[in-house]
């Protein structure tokens, strides 16, 4: 599936994401797709965001420093936010907590990560 540049338009995406290369290139694939972007670098910061009240989905990378994101997760899902992750290391125990999340590793890209974020959008 081949996502158009706008198909995204009007729709608020967080982005959890502890390496920040990693995060800029998240975010210019969301951004040339057409969203609006909020970031964080760690699960404190992602907790402060998901209070936001116009967030479409998120994008939750599983491992976050020292952390995990099972807190961030459970707050996007109490708020009715979709998320996927994208991750370098799928934890079983974390992702048998979300078993309706898409999972994505690294290897999969951005563009594949925007077009599965579009896709729980529909």
């Amino acid at each position: 599936m081949r996502v158009p540049n706008g198909v995204l338009a009007g729709r608020s995406i967080l982005i959890v994401e502890d390496e920040p290369l990693i995060a800029l290139d998240i975010h210019a694939a969301f951004s040339a797709a057409g969203a609006s972007i909020v970031a964080a670098l760690d699960s404190r910061e992602a907790l402060r965001l998901t209070a936001l009240p116009d967030l479409s989905a998120a994008v939750v990378d599983i491992g976050l420093g020292a952390e995990d994101c099972c807190r961030v997760c459970k707050r996007l899902s109490d708020n009715g936010v979709p998320f996927v992750f994208y991750t370098g290391e799928a934890r079983t125990e974390v992702l048998r907590q979300w078993p309706n999340a898409p999972v994505l590793t690294k290897l999969a890209g951005t563009k594949r990560v925007v077009e599965v974020v579009a896709g729980v959008l529909r």
